[in-house]
């Protein structure tokens, strides 16, 4: 859900995860990131950076609060994050984003929401009309909780901290669309293989699809993996990506 805006000049958006991940490389000295991709995975690239600075992933995060505050007329302007608030029955909104900006649109867009992104924010009550953003990975406000590197992913997938009491609970009867998700994020293949494991042991269990998933331009590789997973794979246009996005939001709406 890109998000474009100007500072001094220049066209800025959101870091991608793989311009995060040449960031840390560059933290560590490596002109060339593609050199450390030779030798392994984006994640341990990020693991490898939490070893040599002794788990202080600091300077990294730093950079990201910094690259990640558009202004709010940046937030209004985004068409998809317009369609999300404009999806008025729906409450309930994860996030592997470490930033605000569906938070921040959602309130921009008229929407009452409150942000979940630690463990004492799940005690508080939410009022009638209001939604939930849970920061699934965590937020940049709680830098020492965010997910970054292979071990942090490996521990976010045991499932069984209280974030992920929470995803399974809201879980049970409802079913969830991932947005801006690949079949190479293997957090959420994973995550759905577990979920549909233990809702198949469950009497009376909705044991259909649980879950759709938007994919640009999906091959028979991800619809036949997906579905193995009771994921429905929703085709959209690589062409125009934010305008398909959208169109499905707004169609979900009417």
């Amino acid at each position: 859900m890109a998000v474009v805006w100007k500072k001094d000049g220049e066209t800025k958006r959101g870091p991608s995860w793989a311009e995060l991940v040449n960031e840390a490389a560059r933290k560590l000295g490596f002109d060339n990131p593609e050199l450390l991709r030779f030798r392994g995975t984006d994640l341990q690239i990020l693991e490898y950076f939490g070893v040599k600075r002794h788990g202080n992933f600091a300077g990294l995060t730093n950079w990201l609060y910094s690259e990640m505050n558009p202004p709010d007329d940046a937030l209004r302007k985004s068409i998809i994050h317009k369609r999300l608030a404009e999806l008025d029955l729906c409450h309930l909104f994860y996030t592997t984003n470490y930033d605000d900006f569906l938070e921040r649109a959602l309130k921009l867009n008229g929407r009452s929401c409150r942000r979940i992104a630690v463990e004492s924010d799940l005690s508080d009550r939410t009022s009638a009309g209001t939604c939930e953003v849970i920061k699934f990975h965590g937020d940049l406000d709680y830098p020492s909780q965010m997910v970054l590197s292979e071990s942090h992913y490996e521990h976010r997938l045991r499932l069984d901290d209280p974030m992920d009491f929470r995803f399974r609970s809201d879980l049970l009867g409802r079913v969830v669309l991932f947005l801006g998700y690949s079949f190479r994020d293997w957090n959420v293949a994973y995550l759905f293989r577990l979920i549909n494991d233990h809702l198949n042991r469950l009497p009376g269990a909705l044991t259909g699809r649980r879950a759709y998933i938007a994919v640009p331009d999906p091959s028979d590789f991800e619809i036949v993996l997906f579905r193995a997973r009771n994921i429905e794979v929703i085709a959209v246009d690589s062409n125009d990506l934010t305008s398909s996005i959208a169109n499905l939001l707004e169609e979900l709406r009417s």
